[in-house]
């Protein structure tokens, strides 16, 4: 019977090599969950536009760019509101197209404005994703960083408090878990990267699994549009007006698949007028853009946005 030695180079490779498996492993785990939000290049094209009722085209907000319609004006918006923050969001000039998240021209016909807002070079900010971008912008510029947190698709609560402590989300299909990887860090490179984990792993099914259903009568800006589901679709309430008589209008933001830039649409097929009245939102089916959504796809997520100049 013949005996097999191993000598004690080949022994320290047999024990060390599970070990280095190991840490490759580790180190590649590591990679997946830490990586880090960079901003696309994006250069939106100008094409020429026609003179709109509802346009001020030298207006570079949305307030300002934006126009209600006739007998309607905007509502009182505090200073502090979700409302006065989207009103103050930048647009790129009147006419601009819109980019996908690799830089290609698309015609942008159905948009009213794009916002001048930056996307990630990955290309996760789709619909969904754009609607979290301007909750979680808002929520980080007024100081209410505890109220950063989604839950995923899988149901994980992925909040900026546990992020920011260093512990960075670690996913494979519905499996999800935290890995400590770095130390405790609020800068606005670690915002971002945490804001594209969430729009990384959640969607139109898990924001319509946070909110629930509400009537046009309690609409306000910060409330969605919203049907999970593949494929699903979500537009934010991004402004709203008021009639004499007690009627409201709304204007819809959306971003869409490819990742591209967030823009205002027209309201149904209207090629003129971007804001949809409370009226509108009654009648079923409802049209945004190229999506068409049915019943008890008007949602309010968490607690909503309140403005308090309305109370």
């Amino acid at each position: 019977m013949t005996v097999w030695k191993l000598t004690k180079k080949q022994l320290i490779i047999r024990l060390t090599m599970p070990v280095c498996l190991l840490l490759v492993c580790y180190a590649l785990l590591c990679l997946r969950a830490a990586r880090h939000w960079r901003a696309a290049d994006l250069k939106p094209d100008i094409a020429f536009t026609s003179e709109n009722p509802y346009i001020n085209p030298a207006g570079m907000t949305q307030e300002t760019r934006i126009l209600p319609p006739e007998g309607y004006t905007r509502v009182p918006a505090a200073a502090d509101s979700f409302l006065a923050f989207m009103r103050q969001q930048t647009l790129y000039p009147d006419g601009s197209g819109i980019c996908t998240f690799k830089g290609e021209q698309l015609s942008g016909a159905n948009a009213a404005a794009v916002y001048d807002l930056t996307l990630g070079a990955e290309g996760y900010q789709q619909c969904a994703d754009t609607v979290i971008r301007f909750w979680s912008d808002y929520f980080r510029t007024s100081g209410q960083t505890a109220k950063l947190a989604f839950h995923l698709t899988n149901g994980m609560c992925c909040d900026y408090e546990t992020f920011s402590s260093g512990k960075r989300v670690l996913a494979f299909g519905d499996f999800s878990m935290w890995l400590k990887l770095k130390g405790r860090s609020d800068t606005e490179q670690t915002y971002r990267d945490w804001l594209m984990t969430v729009q990384h792993y959640a969607g139109t099914l898990s924001l319509e699994a946070e909110s629930y259903p509400i009537l046009p009568e309690e609409a306000r800006a910060g409330d969605i549009i919203c049907r999970g589901g593949s494929p699903g679709h979500v537009v934010l309430l991004a402004d709203e007006a008021v009639s004499e008589s007690g009627s409201r209008a709304f204007l819809l933001a959306q971003g869409l698949i490819p990742s591209q830039n967030a823009h205002l649409l027209y309201a149904g097929d209207s090629v003129q007028n971007p804001w949809i009245t409370q009226e509108q939102l009654h009648e079923l089916p409802v049209r945004a853009g190229a999506y068409t959504f049915y019943e008890n796809t008007l949602r309010r997520w968490g607690d909503g946005f309140p403005n308090a100049a309305e109370e």
